[in-house]
């Protein structure tokens, strides 16, 4: 799974690197270029912000792509790494950024209708570029300071609807419980330093490694869980989620479903670089230093946590913005079982894992946003008699919910099925973690199909007529519920074939 490369030195690495940075070079252009278009206030700004946007997260796309064959090695004196496993997340986090801004637009989205267009489309790119960079940072400065990026550009996306209380309450609930995490880290990251006099995560676990008294050991042990701090806060895993909740509310619907994927996918990458890469055995998968920490319990304890915690609050839940946060904290706990796990299966769940939910899960935000948009609710009260005022809404919503519950042959079985099957894997001691899995999703299946029934069995809005779709939400409705369906039938060969080439991590040793 890893790989090591000498690095390079001098205005010869300065161009290498640039060359192999163009997807990042893509987004600040993108941002650049939409702040100069938006600052014209000429008529026609607001449809050539949206262009360059979508041109500059599909471009990046395309350099992305790429980089899948350059060869593992650091970039920027080893700020960055460029490995298989950057490459895969990024491709899914600027994929993911594309999905959004084509699903969700200003004319469909009620909350962000009479909004500046300009700023929106640059803060999402902003995000983008922030997760791109987060994904692949190898040196604990670049890890905090692009994490900062990607969390000061969430708070700023939570309240853009600034005339709004619930947006601005959500926005600086968030803001203070980021800024707690982010110090915690930071005060963590520290102490690392001051242990090892590194900041690369490879120089850190070549210090490490090397030997340490029983007294460092466990300064070392409080300082991955100082770290963990603020990783658990990107990804809102407990008992880091308290701001997830609120700001999914507050927040515009583009931006929940933006948030509920795109961070989430970079806290995963930078967790799985910062754990396997600082802090483990050089090869092997067990996650200790010289056999004395057990990385793997804590963080099972937290995976557990996070899943239950998540699936038992969705259960009482009413608002549908708040039952999918709810439901996202719990998808975290799920994907942290292939952390937990990590062996090449592990990684390759979590990879597996972070496709299936994007995909998923911004279809039913999106169906979230439509209705929202024509009844001016959140509430699931509101949702009877779904099926008879819009069976094709009804119907995707139902593809999206059951491939949430992990139902075959969709896609969100078979992203349990990798997790489930790597924690499995690891032998009896992982057994009980495999049965609290499979009872946490047996618990999320109530709430899912709950919401299934309120849609086409509960009686109710007889006197509302038909909704409306337009033609491009119906589109995207449908690729999207197409892709649930078809890529685990069809075209799993491929994505089998994309995440097992994709399991390198370089090592910087």
């Amino acid at each position: 799974m890893l790989s090591t490369q000498i690095q390079p030195a001098g205005l010869a690495e300065i161009l290498r690197d640039t060359r192999l940075f163009l997807p990042e070079v893509t987004l600040t252009l993108g941002i650049l270029v939409v702040l100069l278009v938006d600052a014209t206030g000429a008529l026609w700004r607001k449809a050539a912000t949206r262009l360059v946007a979508l041109l500059s997260l599909a471009i990046a796309m395309s350099f992305a792509v790429g980089l899948a064959s350059a060869h593992p090695g650091p970039l920027f004196s080893g700020a960055l790494a460029l490995d298989p496993v950057a490459v895969f997340f990024k491709l899914t986090i600027v994929g993911a950024a594309l999905l959004v801004l084509l699903a969700f637009r200003f004319d469909n989205s009620k909350e962000l209708s009479g909004l500046g267009q300009g700023e929106f489309y640059a803060l999402v790119l902003s995000l983008t570029l922030g997760c791109s960079l987060l994904a692949a940072a190898a040196d604990t400065v670049t890890l905090y300071l692009t994490l900062e990026m990607v969390s000061i550009t969430s708070y700023v996306l939570v309240a853009y609807m600034k005339g709004d209380r619930m947006s601005n309450e959500a926005s600086l609930k968030y803001l203070v419980f980021g800024a707690v995490s982010a110090g915690t880290m930071l005060y963590g990251l520290v102490m690392l330093y001051g242990l090892t006099g590194e900041t690369s995560l490879a120089g850190i676990h070549t210090a490490l490694a090397g030997g340490l008294g029983t007294e460092n050991r466990l300064a070392v042990y409080a300082a991955a869980l100082l770290v963990m701090v603020g990783l658990g806060f990107k990804v809102a895993a407990v008992p880091f989620h308290f701001w997830c909740p609120d700001a999914y509310q507050g927040a515009p619907t583009p931006v929940t479903a933006l948030l509920s994927v795109v961070p989430k996918a970079a806290g995963l990458a930078v967790m799985v670089r910062f754990f396997y890469t600082g802090l483990s055995l050089a090869g092997t998968d067990a996650w200790d230093l010289q056999g004395v920490i057990d990385w793997p319990l804590a963080l099972m304890v937290v995976s557990a946590v996070t899943m239950t915690v998540g699936n038992v609050a969705a259960l009482t839940q009413t608002n549908m913005k708040r039952m999918l946060a709810y439901s996202s904290i719990a998808h975290a706990g799920y994907a942290l079982m292939g952390v937990v796990a990590l062996s090449r299966n592990g990684l390759k769940g979590v990879m597996v894992y972070v496709v299936s939910y994007v995909l998923m899960n911004l279809g039913a935000f999106l169906v979230v946003n439509l209705v929202h948009a024509t009844d001016g609710t959140f509430d699931i009260r509101d949702y009877p008699g779904l099926w008879r005022r819009s069976p094709f809404l009804a119907l995707t919503m139902a593809v999206f919910l059951l491939s949430l519950v992990g139902i075959p042959p969709l896609v969100g079985f078979m992203g349990k099925l990798y997790v489930f099957a790597a924690v499995i894997e690891k032998g009896p001691s992982y057994g009980w973690f495999a049965v609290v899995g499979a009872l946490n999703a047996a618990i999320a299946a109530y709430y899912y199909f709950r919401i299934l029934r309120t849609m086409i069995i509960d009686p109710g809005n007889e006197d509302r007529g038909p909704i409306s779709l337009a033609l491009a939400d119906r589109l995207t409705l449908g690729g999207l519920a197409l892709a649930n369906i078809v890529l685990p039938v069809l075209l799993w060969t491929a994505v089998e074939a994309w995440t097992s080439s994709s399991l390198v991590l370089w090592a910087g040793r």
